[in-house]
């Protein structure tokens, strides 16, 4: 499956998000997004670009139920 630019760009933002706003390494950041819907929530649904990186980062840590990292953020 060819995935089109504009998602590229979109997961890369949102990598970036758990790495720098919620302190995932570069490959938990990357594992996250593959075992997540992103893409094809995406490719379905244009109007997912509307949702900023880090609001689609927290939905990739719910749905993953990372419940450490969740907390950490909560008490920011």
């Amino acid at each position: 499956m060819t995935i089109p630019k504009e998602i590229e760009i979109m997961v890369q933002h949102i990598i970036r998000e758990l790495i720098v706003e919620f302190g995932k390494c570069e490959t938990e950041a990357k594992e996250l997004i593959q075992k997540s819907d992103v893409v094809r929530s995406l490719m379905s649904d244009p109007m997912g670009f509307h949702e900023p990186p880090y609001n689609w980062a927290l939905s990739i840590l719910t749905d993953a139920n990372d419940i450490e990292t969740l907390e950490k953020y909560l008490r920011h």
